[in-house]
């Protein structure tokens, strides 16, 4: 089996990023990822990023940058991230209105990116497994009708109700990035629109939600793992929200070490 390289996301601890990203970047070495999924760069140009990260021995899977950026500057944001050494790009706010004029602004801009070797993804929440668009999960929706990568997060699949193996057997050839979301609750039929309400925890009228490190909720990752990999992924992604009061980066080590020996045991 191939290496599947592990990636930090930066959303849990955006704060820190914003007072100290060399610091962070450091740290999260340390505990031993492979990579980075940036959200946005805090400030620094391509140039300190790609300096941070080499010093870390670390690499840049991607950024979140959203649509309308991308059709206002492609260019500029496509070389930006080049320059940072970013192999992906996942298109954020993609909005459902008017979806013959975005699948073609798309198409331009998937084009774009496969000249500087970058490749587009589409990296989902809960949303659009609760809504739907022609009877079909917005997800599914979007997958059918454009080109983009699916980068799927699949705790928010099965938060909303949607499930995590059929869209890991249905595009099979398309996800490259996976997330490996955690999460925990009582009782999956009241939690509704989880981010109705996070950062809180649910109470009982929400299924006592909250999320948890990988390999420490209710998310069934063995069972999925074959699936993943059957994916042939580049990069697993910890991603993870909040750790309410405990220690984010406690929580990211617990991700990376479950994931690591997880991945150990599989044939």
């Amino acid at each position: 089996m191939k290496r599947i390289k592990i990636a930090s996301p930066l959303y849990i601890i955006r704060e820190e990023c914003a007072k100290d990203l060399a610091g962070v970047l450091k740290k999260l070495a340390e505990i031993g990822y492979d990579g980075i999924e940036f959200l946005g760069f805090f400030g620094h140009s391509a140039a300190e990023v790609k300096a941070m990260l080499e010093e870390n021995g670390l690499e840049a899977l991607g950024n979140h940058v959203p649509y309308a950026e991308l059709v206002a500057d492609a260019d500029g944001i496509f070389d930006f991230h080049k320059a940072v050494g970013c192999s992906y790009l996942t298109v954020a706010d993609l909005p459902l209105d008017g979806f013959d004029t975005v699948s073609a602004n798309l198409k331009v801009i998937s084009e774009k990116a496969a000249l500087r070797g970058i490749r587009l993804l589409y990296h989902n929440h809960d949303q659009e497994l609760i809504e739907k668009t022609d009877g079909e999960e917005n997800l599914t929706w979007i997958m059918e009708h454009t080109d983009l990568f699916l980068e799927p997060d699949l705790g928010w699949i099965e938060i909303g109700g949607g499930d995590p193996a059929a869209y890991l057997e249905k595009y099979v050839s398309r996800c490259p990035v996976i997330h490996l979301k955690d999460y925990f609750t009582t009782d999956h039929a009241k939690l509704g629109r989880v981010r109705d309400f996070v950062p809180a925890r649910g109470g009982e009228e929400r299924g006592h939600f909250e999320f948890r490190p990988t390999g420490y909720g209710v998310l069934n990752v063995p069972k999925l793992m074959p699936l993943c990999l059957a994916c042939d992924p580049e990069w697993f992604v910890m991603d993870h929200d909040l750790a309410y009061e405990r220690d984010s980066f406690d929580d990211l080590k617990l991700s990376l070490d479950y994931t690591r020996n997880l991945l150990a045991i599989q044939k």
